[in-house]
């Protein structure tokens, strides 16, 4: 049951980091539509710096919504907000009367180098389960044979009725005899329901 717990809370405090990033983008890019809309630039350097504001921070507030709804894979989503948290770092590196010089540029580059790897990373597919394929007659004849035509688990003399074959390894496309185990019914169910609270 403890076990159960630390993913439940990792993932609810991955969720509340995502909400706050969302918040914070959210707040940010509607400060520097205000600012435009307010009209309250001096020259042309200002309005390009609002409109890369506003830019800057549309993209990063559909990269957290992004993070949001991809938040079971965990890993993926921590890595991204990371490199969305260091690009606003980066990003306010900058400032208003600074943004001409080479530091600032380089600030800049640094920030929408790590804003592109977080999109590749919230945006990039996860890898999917490979389909199943099952085990060649040879290979199961010789699993059972190398098994004396007895369960792998529970050593009970495996019927034609109740025999079957699992992927060791988990992995269902995996179709090698050293990944073949020979199971008797229910032996088979209690690891797969086992390896399904599990996860």
């Amino acid at each position: 049951m403890r076990s159960n717990s630390k993913p439940i809370s990792f993932r609810l405090v991955l969720a509340l980091i995502i909400l706050v990033c969302v918040e914070y983008t959210i707040i940010q890019a509607i400060l520097a539509a205000l600012q435009l809309l307010s009209a309250d630039y001096q020259d042309s350097s200002d309005f390009y710096y609002i409109i890369s504001n506003l830019f800057f921070y549309l993209v990063l507030v559909i990269l957290s919504c992004r993070a949001y709804l991809i938040r079971e894979r965990s890993f993926q989503v921590l890595i991204g907000i990371m490199l969305l948290f260091l690009s606003c770092i980066a990003w306010h590196q900058v400032s208003a009367q600074d943004r001409s010089s080479l530091a600032a540029l380089e600030y800049n580059a640094l920030a929408l180098v790590l804003w592109v790897n977080a999109s590749f990373i919230l945006i990039a597919k996860c890898r999917r389960k490979s389909k199943r394929k099952n085990f060649s007659e040879l290979v199961k004849l010789d699993t059972v044979k190398k098994q004396k035509n007895k369960c792998a688990r529970c050593k009970v003399k495996l019927e034609r009725y109740g025999l079957d074959f699992h992927h060791f390894d988990g992995n269902r496309s995996n179709n090698n005899s050293s990944n073949c185990t020979a199971l008797c019914t229910s032996c088979h169910r209690t690891i797969h329901v086992y390896h399904r609270t599990e996860a």
